[in-house]
């Protein structure tokens, strides 16, 4: 297995350090639940939230392991070329260079409410099925935008956005999403 190896106690005593830490940064309670409930850092959760409110944005995210938010803003997030499957038991997992990093969030997709309903930003390269390309200037600013604030930066697009069906990773019964919509979060068992 790959990642790092401790305790379920040793995670807890992490992940409780980073819920003071994020209560520091301002995180209310709806943050540290959803962080506790996602796997997702309260302090990104926090800004997710202001941006999506400020913004008009819903973003759907799938979650990393639940033990992986003992460990975002201490290891960088797993980079779209590292394929090891994280260690269910700290959400961690050694690249091929020997970096350890935390299980990334996977954006599953994003929308824009314009006053009469909500429309989807394709944030993919604008080949249809291509696997990597441009993205639309809407797409790249949004994504620029929230990786300036977040703890555990963004690694690629949309996964529904994924064209090609023999890349796309699809969505497995394991999965849990966490849905943010104009400053209000949501987690999808």
């Amino acid at each position: 297995m790959s990642g790092l190896r401790m305790s379920a106690a040793g995670v807890a005593d992490l992940a409780m350090f980073k819920g003071y830490e994020a209560k520091a940064a301002g995180a209310d309670g709806l943050d540290l639940r959803l962080s506790e409930q996602s796997g997702m850092d309260a302090r990104d959760i926090m800004m997710l939230r202001r941006f999506t409110r400020e913004q008009q944005l819903m973003v759907i995210f799938r979650c990393p392991k639940p033990s992986a938010r003992a460990f975002h803003g201490t290891l960088p997030a797993k980079t779209f070329a590292t394929k090891a499957k994280s260690n269910a038991e700290t959400g961690t997992v050694q690249g091929a260079q020997g970096q350890l990093m935390v299980s990334d969030y996977d954006m599953m997709s994003v929308w824009r409410f314009d006053g009469t309903g909500w429309r989807k930003i394709a944030v993919s390269a604008m080949e249809h099925g291509a696997a990597r390309g441009p993205w639309s200037d809407v797409a790249r600013e949004l994504v620029k935008a929230m990786n300036r604030f977040l703890v555990s930066k963004l690694q690629h697009g949309c996964q529904d956005d994924f064209l090609n069906a023999a890349r796309n990773p699809g969505v497995k019964m394991a999965d849990h999403f966490l849905a943010i919509r104009s400053g209000d979060g949501i987690y999808l068992r």
